[in-house]
């Protein structure tokens, strides 16, 4: 019995706090001992998820430098704290969540908050606002993940931060935002591996078409990936996308990252992750047509010659993809140009297709490269 005891105090503390928000909206608890216990609760919940996490693990990287977040991140990320707020509060009005029911007074509160998100010169206004929201809802997870967000651009101390956001993952393990949060800090700390564990847990919630998108456009997956499994990248002759265990998507943006960063090897090790995707999808035409490009860039003529042979299959098994006709487009504009303009017509017809999803600087390097082949 003593060996599950961890799980029944974790039980305990969480039912305790629900029960305590029921008192206190009953007036059968004071705002003071409502105040001391649920923040005494918390404190013990979140020592015991620190014993948990380390009897789970047996090392962890040191602490790094932080790098900077661009604050493009933060307003994007302002434009879906709504969604938020609104999934937040859902969970609390419709399940009876561990922080109760909001009040409109929160709400406006949260609401206000939220519209400082984008201007730095109000981030301490929107700081008081979360204070106030905490006052009277010290489990309210909106507000804690916002405010230690905000606390965090500002350059505070990231530890305590960090502990706030493993507080909000005890109470809503399913809050995204929080996670998204945590990773940047733990990734910024060069604390890669439990990075990778949050993102892993992310991987299994929904979190809204805009969430993820923000998290892609900032590369957050291919960088945390990346540097958690560089060592087997190195190490390792051809590793396995469960190896490192990766997806398709992931292990592209990994690709990405490495090809951009500073690390030794890092052609080599896009190479491997390149032909770990082609291992479990040999048609996949990102892959064949980023590996193309790395072979042609060697200068080596066999290396060439085995580079237009593979973007020649990427076309061939994906007709309508954009990235293999530019590429197969740009490796032939002195040796084939008839194909050449082909794939550039080709291109351009697509982009007339609804949804085709071209991007303008696609289009413009399109139109520069017909410009330069004159086609």
């Amino acid at each position: 019995m003593n060996r599950h005891k961890p799980e029944f105090e974790k039980i305990f503390l969480l039912k305790s706090l629900d029960d305590l928000d029921e008192e206190l909206a009953n007036g059968d608890i004071s705002q003071k001992d409502y105040l001391q216990l649920t923040q005494n609760y918390k404190r013990r919940l979140v020592r015991l998820s620190k014993r948990e996490q380390n009897a789970n693990k047996e090392s962890k990287l040191q602490n790094g430098k932080k790098t900077w977040v661009t604050i493009i991140f933060l307003i994007a990320l302002a434009s879906i704290s709504g969604l938020a707020i609104a999934n937040s509060s859902g969970e609390r009005s419709n399940s009876e969540s561990l922080t109760g029911s909001l009040r409109e007074s929160t709400i406006s509160k949260l609401q206000q908050a939220q519209q400082l998100l984008g201007d730095s010169a109000s981030w301490s206004a929107a700081i008081s606002l979360y204070d106030e929201v905490l006052e009277e809802q010290p489990s309210n997870v909106e507000a804690i993940t916002y405010r230690a967000w905000l606390n965090y651009r500002q350059g505070n101390e990231i530890q305590p931060l960090i502990e706030e956001w493993n507080e909000v993952r005890i109470l809503n393990p399913n809050f995204a935002d929080a996670i998204v949060f945590l990773t940047i800090a733990l990734a910024d700390e060069l604390r890669f591996p439990e990075a990778l564990t949050q993102l892993q847990e992310l991987q299994k919630i929904d979190v809204g078409l805009q969430l993820e998108s923000v998290i892609e456009s900032q590369g957050l997956y291919g960088r945390v990936y990346a540097e958690a499994k560089y060592s087997i990248l190195r190490e390792s002759n051809q590793p396995s996308l469960d190896d490192l265990e990766m997806n398709i998507s992931v292990a592209l943006q990994s690709a990405n990252y490495l090809l951009q960063s500073e690390k030794q090897q890092r052609s080599v090790s896009a190479l491997k992750l390149f032909r770990a995707v082609l291992a479990a999808n040999p048609s996949n035409p990102e892959a064949l047509s980023r590996e193309a490009l790395l072979m042609a860039q060697t200068g080596d003529p066999e290396l060439f010659e085995r580079a237009i042979n593979q973007v020649n299959i990427a076309v061939q098994e994906n007709p309508q993809n954009i990235e293999a006709l530019l590429t197969r487009a740009t490796l032939l504009a002195g040796i084939d140009l008839q194909t050449a303009c082909g794939d550039l017509v080709s291109i351009l017809l697509l982009s007339d297709l609804e949804n085709a999803g071209i991007a303008d600087q696609i289009l413009e390097q399109v139109n520069n490269l017909s410009l330069t082949l004159e086609c």
